[in-house]
């Protein structure tokens, strides 16, 4: 029942898309790939003291579209593939233990792009926000130390479906027909993302991403 609800929710978002993108005001409709890095933590309520955690390395790629509105105004829906998680690490009867917590999300931003022409320069800056639904698409746990190293899958521990807002900063540069973006972002999860929390408790994602993306 949970895969048919993500996946229903996943078609009805693709639908909304589509709806607004055909519709009479919108213009200058722009297809742009990305990809880049992630660094990704994770915020538990009640502060973990015994385990101190590390930011998470991961990699984050996808496809916009950039809807004009107006000259300086536009629309730019995503679809992206995030790698979000946390490290941490704890010493056990002198031996040090490195846990990864690795969870990969399906992620759907719709974003306000407000863009600032410069006169006589073809580097154009820009500030964006907007929600966005993440789908849960993996979750394991990883745990290594003393030279042994153990996995275990998770994801009936995770919520399927992570809300949240986008917040970031953008430079592109016109290279012909297309320009070269420069993306830097910040997800504030605003979702408990675990399952079975006593009231109170709760885990939800934040997370760095860096990108680099070409727009036709």
């Amino acid at each position: 029942m949970k895969r048919l609800s993500k996946r229903f929710s996943v078609v009805a978002l693709a639908l909304l898309l589509v709806g607004l993108l055909t519709s009479p005001g919108f213009s200058g409709i722009k297809l742009g790939v990305k990809g880049g890095f992630s660094l990704a933590d994770l915020t538990f309520k009640p502060e973990l003291t015994n385990s101190p955690l590390a930011s998470k390395a991961g990699a984050v790629g996808g496809i916009s579209l950039n809807v004009g509105i107006a000259s300086f105004f536009s629309l730019q829906p995503e679809v992206l593939y995030v790698q979000k998680g946390t490290k941490m690490s704890e010493t056990i009867e002198g031996t040090e233990i490195t846990g990864k917590l690795e969870m990969d999300y399906v992620e759907v931003p719709l974003l306000l792009n407000f863009s600032f022409p410069i006169a006589g320069s073809s580097f154009v800056p820009s500030v964006y926000a907007g929600p966005y639904a993440g789908f849960n698409a993996r979750a394991k746990i990883k745990l290594t130390g003393g030279g042994e190293s153990y996995s275990e899958d998770f994801k009936d521990d995770v919520k399927d479906t992570d809300f949240g807002l986008t917040f970031g900063i953008g430079l592109g540069k016109k290279i012909g027909s297309g320009k070269i973006t420069i993306d830097v972002r910040y997800d504030l999860g605003l979702t408990n993302i675990a399952e079975g929390m006593a009231e109170g408790e709760s885990v939800k994602n934040k997370t760095w991403l860096f990108m680099l993306g070409y727009c036709f």
